[in-house]
């Protein structure tokens, strides 16, 4: 059964050959590289939907300045992986915000009106048959 997020998954067409074979390109024909990893990263922006695409060119741009501005791959890396970490905590935070929101409006609704929403809060109840407990059963 197809998820509702599968339609968004954009498949990448290419091969890419193994880490040491990129290894030795980026290390012997630098250009080459630079070459292939173009060629990849304008294919997965080109198979992407419509929507994403502005989005997918601004961040490839901010990492080719910060590729551009690093003294070193390990400098870039760490670059990179901060600009992540700032991605995910600017979405948790705008999550954490939404559920604090949505608590706050809940609690509004039941000052209002006096009700609690029981959609939200009904669950199904299953009985369990009691069972004898004998000693060897600790």
């Amino acid at each position: 059964m197809e998820n509702q997020y599968q339609k968004h998954i954009v498949p990448l067409t290419i091969e890419l050959p193994s880490h040491e074979v990129l290894a030795q390109l980026a290390l012997n024909e630098p250009r080459e590289f630079e070459a292939l990893r173009s060629k990849i990263i304008k294919g997965f922006i080109d198979s992407a939907p419509e929507r994403l695409k502005p989005r997918l060119f601004g961040i490839q741009f901010r990492v080719d300045g910060m590729r551009r501005l690093s003294k070193s791959p390990v400098g870039l890396t760490v670059r990179i992986y901060g600009m992540m970490w700032d991605s995910f905590l600017g979405l948790n935070q705008s999550w954490q915000e939404f559920v604090y929101m949505q608590s706050e409006f809940e609690n509004m609704h039941v000052a209002m009106t006096g009700t609690e929403n029981m959609s939200s809060k009904s669950a199904q109840v299953y009985e369990f048959r009691h069972r004898n407990l004998r000693e060897h059963d600790f």
